[in-house]
């Protein structure tokens, strides 16, 4: 198991950052058709590299890895999570402008990059347990 999980995380940070363009971290949660499409193609290219790591061809595990990830991606779920529990959310800390804001928002930007990762692996880790 703890192998398996391994190769998901690697899996996960291939797909999620060596291979998301900025075209598709920028638009893939824009209420737009081109919004969907860039996050379409994101989460296709992401569930490859997952499965490629877990050397799976299993439709259920391909199903539920794209199944995971589209609805985080598409609507920005950590975003709407720090909202819901007022964390720290980088627009606001950008908006403020108070003294040392680039720290802030810095520090807010990878609040949300943790809280995003973790979504993703809690489901990842989900998906291999029981799946």
């Amino acid at each position: 198991m703890t192998e398996t999980f391994a190769a998901v995380v690697l899996g996960h940070l291939a797909g999620d950052y060596l291979a998301q363009s900025k075209n598709m971290a920028l638009q893939k949660s824009q209420p737009s058709w081109q919004g969907f499409k860039w996050c379409l193609l994101h989460c296709l290219i992401y569930t490859t590299c997952v499965c490629l790591f877990l050397w799976t061809i299993n439709p259920l595990i391909i199903v539920l890895v794209f199944l995971s990830h589209f609805p985080i991606d598409r609507w920005s779920l950590a975003s709407k999570w720090l909202k819901m529990i007022r964390g720290r959310d980088f627009i606001n800390a950008y908006l403020q402008k108070q003294a040392f804001w680039e720290i802030d928002v810095s520090f807010s930007c990878l609040v949300y990059a943790v809280v995003d990762n973790t979504m993703h692996l809690i489901l990842l880790w989900l998906i291999i347990r029981f799946a």
